[in-house]
């Protein structure tokens, strides 16, 4: 089943709520769509989301230079059914680009799994559940009073677990936030929070020792990314678990956040790890410590991502606002169910997506 196409469609789509937190606030999806076509007819769709500005040094245009210049050419005229082979010489073809090649990886698996008609999971060894629970993510755009408004909306939707933005100068303000969706929320939900690497030690130990009253658990990358001897030394001197994010981009950093005991718990975010790939290679690391792993991207984008994540048995919070380029995922009270068809079992319509990309 040789791989005959290529192309990538660049979008920038609204969102339906800004959300912000210490690394930059998303104001738009700006989204690399890389569609793949095989001998037969058949067509792969995967997705790669810039994210915060300067959290990453690839952004939209770069993805889609990368994509169609360097990895594209690489991969034409390959067996899909060679995999192994296939992905070993798209992360050849040039180091880095880990966002631009999950695009990549997710299309080329989109194909093969409709191919063989079988969902992406049955690829790695699920599924385990039928339904993923969403989390409630809640931006520091959000004032203490509004927060705890919005906290309560999700609730009566059916969200269980909440994720708070921290890190802004004024600490008081992020306590009070947090104090807010406790009180919102009640006792028996679960509340996280992410301080994307922006605190100094003294500041994160502070902030979470004070945090403790409102049982928090876990505090996400509240360190910079790789200051792990002072990561571990935090999560020795607080009493909240500590989640290790931006630390992690590939297995062997995985590895050392093992070796230095920084973490109680790795978050992978598909794009950011490099793809399926990749991500399967570091919860096997951790996995193998017992660590538990969370997938999920937290930025916008569209079903396509969100799909391939939930394909990873994972949880994520969609932000994107109304479209009609992409099929829907169906969500019930803080749940979703991933698509079980072929592939993602994501639609996409091509006449409307050809429309709106923005090609250089």
């Amino acid at each position: 089943m040789k791989i005959v196409a290529i192309d990538t469609y660049p979008l920038v789509l609204p969102v339906q709520e800004i959300y912000g937190g210490a690394a930059g606030f998303l104001e738009d999806c700006r989204s690399l769509i890389v569609r793949v076509e095989t001998e037969n007819d058949i067509e792969g769709w995967g997705e790669a989301t810039q994210g915060r500005p300067g959290n990453t040094y690839e952004t939209l245009e770069t993805m889609e230079i990368m994509a169609r210049k360097y990895f594209a050419p690489a991969l034409i005229e390959m067996d899909l059914e060679d995999t192994g082979a296939v992905l070993l010489k798209l992360h050849r073809a040039r180091q880095g680009h880990p966002i631009a090649k999950a695009a990549i990886e997710m299309a080329l698996y989109d194909a093969l799994g409709k191919f063989y008609r079988l969902p992406l999971c049955r690829f790695f060894g699920g599924p385990y559940r039928r339904e993923i629970d969403l989390v409630g993510g809640l931006g520091m755009d959000l004032g203490p009073q509004a927060i705890g408004v919005r906290a309560a909306e999700l609730k009566r939707e059916g969200f269980v677990t909440f994720k708070i933005k921290i890190g802004q100068q004024n600490h008081r303000n992020d306590i009070e936030r947090v104090r807010a969706v406790r009180q919102a929320v009640g006792d028996e939900a679960s509340i996280r929070v992410d301080g994307n690497g922006s605190y100094s030690f003294v500041d994160a130990r502070s902030v979470l020792n004070e945090l403790r009253q409102y049982r928090i658990a876990d505090a996400e990358q509240p360190l910079a990314r790789g200051d792990l001897s002072n990561l571990a030394e935090l999560r020795r001197a607080v009493g909240i678990p500590i989640a290790a994010q931006e630390s992690v981009t590939c297995a062997e950093d995985a590895l050392r956040v093992l070796e230095e005991r920084a973490a109680d718990l790795l978050k992978i975010k598909l794009t950011h790890i490099g793809g399926f790939q990749k991500a399967l290679e570091v919860a096997a690391v951790v996995g193998a410590k017992g660590l538990p792993v969370v997938v999920g991207q937290g930025s916008a984008c569209t079903t396509i991502l969100s799909a391939a994540e939930m394909q990873l048995h994972s949880s994520l919070k969609k932000r994107l606002g109304e479209q009609d380029i992409f099929s829907p995922i169906l969500v019930t009270r803080g749940k979703a169910s991933p698509p079980m068809t072929a592939g993602l079992g994501i639609e996409v319509n091509k006449q409307k997506l050809q429309h709106l990309a923005r090609h250089s």
